[in-house]
């Protein structure tokens, strides 16, 4: 497969509002959207993120990472519930194939009971589209 198109949002820590303290309201982390003239194939949304437990109890801290189609209150794609004592390093990775030319929007959530996360940073939200061939002149047909 061909890479066609790519767009990736990245906090690094102690930049933008990092660190962030994680609360039990599920609240947005970044949005990717991916242009309508760029959605048709086989789309891959990678996540990635550093967050710390903030409980100096040795109480395990928890975070919860919800992927969303459109916005915070949008069907969930993926989701990843991680665990850690003291720090932790979170992926997450979800695909699908896009057949309409479509403007596909992905919201990145997070949440923690009893504020037992704070993302340190650094975060990222990549989306890559890949097709099998390019089109060499789109409007021949």
């Amino acid at each position: 497969m061909l890479l066609k198109y790519t767009v990736q949002n990245k906090a690094e820590a102690g930049t933008y509002a990092l660190p962030f303290q994680v609360t039990e309201q599920e609240i947005v982390l970044s949005t990717l959207i991916i242009p309508a003239g760029e959605a048709e194939g086989h789309i891959l949304i990678e996540v990635s993120l550093a967050w710390e437990n903030p409980l100096l109890n040795w109480d395990i801290g928890e975070l919860d990472i919800r992927l969303r189609r459109n916005d915070e209150q949008g069907p969930v794609l993926d989701w990843l519930q991680d665990s850690c004592y003291q720090e932790g390093f979170a992926e997450l990775s979800y695909e699908e194939t896009a057949q309409q030319a479509e403007t596909h929007v992905y919201c990145l959530t997070v949440q923690s009971a009893d504020h037992r996360a704070v993302v340190t940073g650094p975060l990222m939200m990549r989306g890559s589209v890949y097709v099998n061939q390019m089109d060499d002149n789109p409007d021949e047909q």
